[in-house]
């Protein structure tokens, strides 16, 4: 079977890049008879390395060979990219009319869509040609406005998507700018003028800033329909949680046809137990963006009353604004507690060399692939109290908890950690078992058979 994974990471250079997709793909052509991957990609984000065709629209989109994976890659207008807003009806047929030519050419068996970023229309160009789609949930942005499922106010949402919630919570989580960039398309005169320039040269521009040019309802609407309509037709829908299931359920896919699959591990050792002597370690492995929550840590910490002073270790790529700024805030230390950056480091080596690992998101993180790791790796974890988390972690044993956005409550996680230091590094807490990569790529090719099979 052929099948064509459509994704934004995909780049087999995992240094500073998201290597999830690459890892599945890899492993589907090496390991498993019978199926053959290759890669619509549209290089629009700063960790891809390889080839960016000059123009856009390219028909048939440019081939080349990185990694062992043969990748299609594509260039398009801005205003396509579902990343910045809510394609209009114009460019949202334009996207869906040329990843239709797309796929004519290339004639893959699945459309597997990997990541919504930038161009989940393509399920939609599939759809028409009567091609099965297979879709995997690595986020949320496929019906959230803003991605993460943090409405505007703050709070976490409830997975229930309305298009009038939706407006309300965009609006209310825009800045200045934003929201008065709202006005205007919210007026009749100034949602005209907005548009016309819609249709002139600086669209691109334009898109490229966030700037809408439709009212916050049409969006929601627009988004709403687009989804719910392609999500009930999808031929299968993976996702790391029950949660998502009963988020993708609410949008209309059946259920019978959506997999709760949470992420897996890439060779997972024991760990030994640590040193008796050695500092409390805890460890953040990931990308360090704000979503992520990193600097909650800090402010935890800069309000922990602990007993013993212990070291947090950063292993990530420092290679963004607000990376850099918590690095120049605290270089080597906060108070009595010692700060390490390691950098781009291989996790294992983390892993094998800490206490726990911290998971501070503060948005509804989909099953991070480190809590997966660390699990596996029979790390215990200090994680935020989310959905996707508290249906693998035991607070208490495999972790402890902290509410959403509480700084207060993830001080108190700490300490909870350290009052249990001893039962820590006794090697004795329970970890539930975790997927390898082999087995998890061997239950998507067989839903892969079972879709072709239908």
């Amino acid at each position: 079977m052929r099948v064509l994974f459509a994704s934004r990471y995909v780049d087999p250079e995992p240094r500073g890049s998201n290597s999830n997709v690459y890892r599945q793909a890899v492993t589907l052509n090496k390991h498993l008879a019978g199926v053959e991957v290759e890669v619509l990609a549209w290089p629009m984000n700063d960790d891809w390395h390889g080839l960016v065709p000059s123009g856009t629209c390219q028909h048939p989109p440019i081939r080349s060979v990185r990694g062992g994976l043969t990748y299609h890659v594509f260039t398009a207008p801005m205003r396509w990219n579902v990343n910045q807003s809510v394609p209009d009806n114009g460019s949202w047929e334009a996207a869906v009319d040329y990843g239709c030519s797309v796929l004519n050419h290339l004639r893959p068996d699945i459309l597997h869509l990997q990541h919504r970023h930038g161009l989940w229309w393509i399920l939609e160009s599939a759809q028409r040609l009567g091609m099965p789609t297979v879709y995997s949930n690595h986020d949320w942005g496929l019906a959230c406005m803003r991605t993460t499922l943090v409405m505007g106010s703050g709070h976490l949402c409830d997975g229930e998507v309305v298009p009038s919630k939706c407006a309300d919570c965009v609006t209310s989580g825009r800045g200045k700018r934003g929201r008065l960039n709202e006005a205007i398309v919210n007026h009749i005169v100034g949602q005209y003028v907005m548009m016309t320039l819609a249709r002139s040269p600086i669209a691109d521009a334009m898109a490229r800033r966030g700037i809408v040019t439709e009212s916050t309802s049409a969006r929601a609407t627009n988004n709403y329909t687009r989804a719910s309509r392609v999500i009930s037709r999808l031929s299968h829908c993976f996702t790391p949680s029950r949660f998502g299931m009963d988020f993708f359920a609410r949008l209309g896919c059946p259920r019978e046809r959506i997999s709760v699959l949470p992420w897996y591990h890439t060779g997972a050792t024991r760990r030994a137990p640590l040193p008796r002597r050695t500092p409390f370690t805890i460890s953040y492995v990931g990308r360090l963006s704000h979503e992520k929550g990193l600097h909650v840590v800090f402010a935890a910490l800069e309000r922990l009353r602990a007993t013993e002073s212990l070291t947090l270790r950063i292993a990530g790529e420092v290679n963004s604004a607000y990376g850099r700024d918590l690095m120049t805030r605290y270089p080597d230390k906060l108070g009595t507690h010692r700060v390490q950056w390691l950098g781009w480091v291989r996790p294992d080596a983390v892993y094998h060399d800490t206490d726990l690992v911290i998971i501070p998101s503060v948005w509804m993180d989909n099953t991070p692939l480190v809590l997966i790791e660390a699990l596996a790796n029979e790390v215990p974890v200090i994680a935020t109290r989310i959905p996707p988390i508290e249906e693998l972690v035991v607070d208490g044993e495999s972790g402890f908890l902290a509410d959403f956005g509480s700084v207060e409550s993830l001080a108190q996680a700490i300490a909870r950690a350290l009052a249990h230091k001893a039962a820590i590094r006794s090697g004795t807490v329970a970890f539930p078992a975790q997927r390898s990569l082999d087995q998890y790529v061997s239950e998507v090719q067989r839903v892969y058979a079972s879709v072709l099979g239908q």
